[in-house]
């Protein structure tokens, strides 16, 4: 089945700021792994350009600690989120 990934993307970011997982979920069945990937790389991109747009630079860098110190949490644990 052939999507297109730049509409996808938008659409499972769209989902995520809605907090809807099935709705991710279906947008991603049926692709193929290279879909899959450019869906994922979209989407992540069209997330960080919205905040970049929307909030404030020294939120943004508030949200950057944040997940850093997740992600050293999660480490420090021996977890992965």
């Amino acid at each position: 089945m052939n999507h297109d990934p730049y509409l996808t993307a938008y659409g499972v970011t769209v989902a995520a700021l809605r907090d809807q997982p099935g709705d991710i979920r279906a947008l991603f069945a049926g692709l193929t792994t290279a879909e899959t990937r450019a869906v994922a790389e979209g989407a992540v991109l069209a997330m960080a350009q919205t905040l970049r747009d929307q909030v404030p630079a020294e939120t943004i860098d508030l949200m950057i600690a944040a997940m850093q110190q997740l992600a050293a949490d999660d480490v420090a644990e021996g977890q992965t989120r």
